[in-house]
């Protein structure tokens, strides 16, 4: 055989061999790289609340499923809404995969409020999935003068958030515009845990807390009549509280789109993606990981014990609500952004 002919044959072979062993390789590189390694779980509020409390269960079984077994630790980066923790991802964080974002809503924020210091893309992250959709509810304090929807349209009454950019802002003031009511909203309550504080010491009247938020850390408030609910922002009501109305169902008809713009936001409440420039084979082994724990048992009896919903969704499903929400139409979002209180 001339020699040209042989190392044509001797390449080819390579080639094929390469290719057969490249799905084995890479997964023992995937193993190799994070055996020993810890992968953040960075976290957008501070300690105490719905969202710390999804993270330490997601923490404790995460790391078994993903090669190499690491360990799995939580970071606060608490502020604007979820904004810097996102921003931190995008830009300056790292981009090997061992720091994955439990996000807010920060798509919505991106689209509604891009001048609040959004440096990120949402569509350009790595989705890994959804594990849950965010339901925000509307609580008042059993002291509070708050009995009804009525009541809420006395300017004396005070409801607390987190910041403008956040859905414990913007929900509470997309149902004083679609219902036509006339409280007050103040920021600068960073977490749950200090809303709930606040409300309790009488400090506000009431906040938007997710039902996880109530249930999770505080269920005896459920129990003992502690709080009044008087709304759900959700598409459809929350079987826990099915005799809650959501807003979509109060809100007119000229008003509808608006809220159901906002709501279709909810399941990123609960998301987590990796950083834009993650090489492909961790994003993947990532996403396989995800989707074990949510179907893991002992995750799911975690989850019940806790009383926290898991209601998951893949990241192509995820990834198709991100570009049907950055892709919405501008006279939308602008009727959007002035029912949330983020015209410029």
């Amino acid at each position: 055989m001339p020699l040209c002919t042989r190392v044509s044959a001797f390449a080819a072979f390579a080639a094929v061999a390469v290719l057969a062993a490249s799905p084995a390789a890479a997964q023992q590189s995937v193993a190799d790289f994070y055996k020993g390694k810890n992968v953040i779980l960075l976290l957008g509020t501070g300690p105490g609340g719905s969202y710390d409390l999804y993270a330490r269960i997601f923490a404790e079984h995460l790391g078994k499923h993903i090669p190499g077994n690491p360990s799995v630790v939580i970071e606060h980066m608490p502020g604007a809404g979820g904004i810097i923790a996102g921003n931190h991802l995008f830009g300056p964080g790292p981009q090997d995969g061992t720091k994955v974002l439990l996000s807010h809503a920060i798509i919505l924020a991106e689209v509604l409020d891009p001048k609040a210091g959004v440096r990120f893309q949402s569509a350009k992250f790595n989705w890994i999935g959804t594990y849950d959709a965010i339901a925000h509810t509307m609580a008042f304090w059993h002291e509070s003068p708050v009995k009804t929807l009525a009541d809420l349209k006395k300017s004396n009454v005070v409801v607390g958030s987190f910041a403008k950019a956040h859905l414990t802002y913007q929900w509470p003031a997309m149902m004083k515009d679609v219902l036509g009511l006339n409280f007050k909203i103040m920021t600068g309550y960073p977490t749950g845990n200090t809303n709930n504080l606040a409300m309790e010491r009488g400090e506000i009247h009431g906040w938007a807390p997710s039902w996880e938020n109530l249930i999770g850390t505080r269920p005896h408030w459920i129990k003992e009549k502690k709080i009044t609910l008087l709304a759900q922002f959700m598409l459809e009501r929350k079987h826990q509280i099915p005799d809650v109305p959501t807003l979509l169902e109060l809100a007119p008809p000229e008003k509808k789109d608006v809220v159901e713009f906002l709501s279709a936001g909810t399941p990123f409440g609960r998301g987590v993606a990796a950083g834009p420039g993650v090489p492909p084979e961790r994003v993947a082994a990532l996403r396989a990981a995800f989707e074990a724990t949510v179907k893991d048992p002992a995750f799911i009896a975690a989850t019940e014990k806790r009383k926290v919903d898991i209601d998951w969704r893949d990241h192509q499903h995820t990834m198709s609500l991100v570009k049907k929400i950055v892709g919405a139409s501008p006279d939308l979002i602008a009727r959007v952004k002035k029912s949330v209180g983020q015209e410029n």
